[in-house]
């Protein structure tokens, strides 16, 4: 008997589609997905007038931020239910302890090392600090209890956090009370909406932070949710309609794209104050407006749907880039940190020419691979 297809995107899919049996223990798509994040990360913080940066900023209501912190979550789930089978709830949690505290002791040296320097060179410490945030005392005591929040190096406190209130949300999980832990989410991040950052930790150098733990969480602990019952999630994803879904998605990523080019890049749309006011709010990244989260499920699901179905052109193309990336994330964002510093030192760089900026954004993309192949520094540097 003939094994026709059952759709036409199945003559796409059947040669070419992703073959989960290929690692047992890692699933090659999320890292291929984390790779593009990283890059994306990469190419918007070394700002510039650059061809990438043409296609990375401003062109749609998501950022690499946002995927980071659901696949982190999702991964984490899927390897600490491993972990909590072979070691028991106990152990597991330990490692999510230590885990946590990695990032703080990564976090606190991060923005230690720049806020001090920022005093004794002011300028030096672009895009981190444009200025001392304080006194030394101030800068080491704001470090350490989160009152810092400059940009580049913040979101590692929200990671802190949500690794450190992970422990809860497994053990809700064990008990199978996953909508329980979905409600308290959705609370945080309602709440959060109608009085935003009420419950974050007021910085020192900046009106407010970016990366409320109150909303983000939202899309960690979703990630984390889906990544523990992976399997359920799984058949769910399978007995969608994928044609009529893809198009829904496709549609909604599409408006997102059209609203985004009126609002962030010419600012005409909303015109009326009040009504701009409230698409600001929908939109606004640092309380993950509804908008984002409804463009961030669009695009999630188009790029997952498009890297499986197209699995064995893009690993032989981008895979040896894409997946070492993604699989070292931790390594290469706190690497990434000083290049980003030494780009902005450099006279005329950021509104060079295209030309050279984006040659430049590709060697610092291949020396992070370079420097992820040959583990340079893995013994020191987190990973």
């Amino acid at each position: 008997m003939l094994n026709l297809p059952k759709t036409p995107f199945d003559f796409l899919r059947v040669p070419w589609r992703y073959d989960p049996t290929m690692d047992e223990k890692r699933d090659f798509r999320l890292d291929f997905l984390r790779g593009i994040a990283i890059v994306f990360m990469v190419v918007n913080h070394l700002e510039s007038n650059s061809y990438f940066n043409n296609v990375t900023q401003g062109h749609i209501y998501a950022s690499a931020a946002e995927g980071f912190v659901f696949l982190s979550g999702f991964v984490l789930g899927m390897v600490t239910l491993k972990r909590i089978s072979k070691l028991g709830l106990t152990e597991a949690m330990k490692k999510l302890v230590e885990r946590s505290l990695v990032l703080y002791v990564t976090s606190f040296t991060l923005m230690a090392v720049l806020g001090l320097l920022s005093i004794i060179a002011p300028g030096w410490t672009l895009p981190c600090f444009e200025q001392a945030p304080g006194a030394w005392w101030q800068i080491l005591l704001a470090a350490a209890t989160f009152h810092l929040a400059p940009p580049v190096i913040d979101i590692l406190q929200l990671y802190v956090l949500c690794l450190l209130a992970s422990p809860v949300m497994f053990w809700l999980l064990r008990r199978g009370f996953w909508m329980p832990l979905l409600a308290i989410s959705w609370s945080l991040w309602g709440l959060n909406q109608f009085h935003p950052h009420v419950f974050s930790f007021h910085p020192i150098d900046r009106d407010h932070p970016y990366f409320t733990f109150a909303t983000w969480q939202l899309l960690y602990v979703h990630g984390l949710t889906m990544g523990y019952h992976k399997e359920s999630v799984g058949k769910i994803w399978n007995r969608i309609p994928k044609i009529p879904f893809l198009l829904a998605m496709g549609a909604i990523a599409i408006g997102a794209i059209v609203a985004a080019q009126y609002d962030l890049q010419l600012g005409t749309w909303p015109t009326k104050v009040n009504d701009r006011a409230l698409w600001l709010n929908l939109t606004d990244r640092s309380i993950n407006g509804p908008v984002r989260l409804v463009t961030l499920v669009a695009l999630f699901s188009l790029l997952f749907s498009f890297i499986d179905a197209c699995w064995q052109p893009l690993y032989k193309t981008l895979g040896n880039l894409l997946v070492p990336l993604g699989q070292n994330s931790l390594y290469i964002y706190t690497t990434h940190v000083p290049v980003t510093v030494i780009w902005f030192l450099v006279p005329g760089l950021v509104q060079g020419s295209a030309w050279l900026t984006t040659l430049l954004q590709a060697i610092a993309i291949a020396g992070f691979w370079f420097a992820v192949k040959y583990k340079v520094l893995f013994n020191v540097i987190p990973r």
